[in-house]
């Protein structure tokens, strides 16, 4: 029963509160976990070996305390109900953008920058109001995957504890995945298992936004999905370029190109066939898209699973 309901509710609670604030979020323990294992790994372990037994001991760690809570006799469908909302990131993702947004439309560029720069790891100190409208395209696109649909179809086909150790190892992605000399090989089993996590859920992401284009107001995104697929194998991570490319195709702007990290230039594969830019209009669009394309993307995939669960 837990299953049927608390998904739904999880959603409900986070579209309309976003991410719980009176409470320790868990991403923020994951995140104290993961400095301690680094420094403990670190000196005692070669990096590649440090890393996977990080993951190791992390998952672990969440399997056991993610269990512990939602099992308790009376309370723990309170517990459930807690970890899955707090796993989702609709309401966040969505209320942060639009904020953002505003920062840079009706802001100094300075203003626009900070704000962007809360959202993203990249260097945007330098951005130009259409360079920061690009980013926030990139970065709320691709986190449509990452912090909606993947923690979603986790949380619907093992419950709580699934999410998290999906949440988990997205963290220590986000944390330890960079490809430089520091973390290449201390990050490498955290990356390749985030990969391997977000397969499916990435690519339903693209599909769920081009279901929902004609309801977003563009048209019906027919004959997208073969040049989605090309642009989507430019990118390093197998996942990352299926919502950014659907984004970048069914709005005719492009995404990617130049970039700055740690104070390295970094030319990204350019996603999409479009010319015009991105601009304040179009993230409005696009924020009320991702809203739309996650209540149906979330609605369908626990309705399949609900049904599947009946039948078999």
């Amino acid at each position: 029963m837990e299953l049927f309901w608390i998904p739904l509710a999880a959603l409900v609670i986070d579209a309309i509160f976003g991410d719980p604030r009176s409470f320790p979020h868990p991403v923020q323990l994951i995140g104290s976990m993961l400095n301690r294992l680094e420094k403990t790994t670190r000196k005692n372990f070669p990096n590649r070996l440090g890393g996977v037994l990080s993951l190791l001991i992390l998952l672990l760690l969440v399997f056991i305390a993610v269990s512990f809570f939602i099992d308790l006799p009376y309370v723990g469908w309170v517990f459930a109900l807690y970890f899955a909302w707090s796993g989702l990131a609709l309401g966040s993702l969505l209320n942060e953008g639009t904020k953002a947004v505003q920062a840079v439309s009706s802001g100094s560029i300075e203003e626009g920058r900070k704000a962007v720069s809360m959202l993203v790891s990249r260097d945007v100190s330098e951005s130009s109001e259409e360079e920061l409208y690009k980013t926030l395209a990139e970065t709320l696109s691709e986190n449509f995957n990452d912090g909606i649909i993947a923690p979603f179809f986790w949380l619907i086909l093992s419950g709580p504890v699934g999410l998290w150790l999906y949440k988990a190892t997205s963290t220590m992605d986000s944390m330890w995945g960079y490809k430089n000399e520091k973390w290449i090989d201390l990050g490498w089993a955290g990356a390749k298992f985030d990969d391997l996590l977000a397969y499916v859920p990435a690519r339903f992401s693209a599909m769920f936004l081009q279901s929902t284009a004609n309801l977003a107001g563009l048209g019906s995104g027919r004959g997208a999905w073969d040049s989605v697929a090309r642009d989507a194998a430019k990118m390093e991570s197998p996942n990352a370029g299926w919502p950014m490319a659907m984004a970048a195709h069914l709005y005719g702007r492009p995404m990617g190109g130049r970039a700055v990290y740690f104070g390295k230039i970094k030319e990204k594969p350019v996603l999409g066939a479009g010319d015009e830019a991105w601009d304040h209009h179009s993230l409005i669009q696009l924020i009320k898209h991702i809203r739309l394309a996650a209540i149906f993307g979330c609605g369908l995939m626990w309705l399949i699973v609900t049904l599947l669960r009946l039948v078999f």
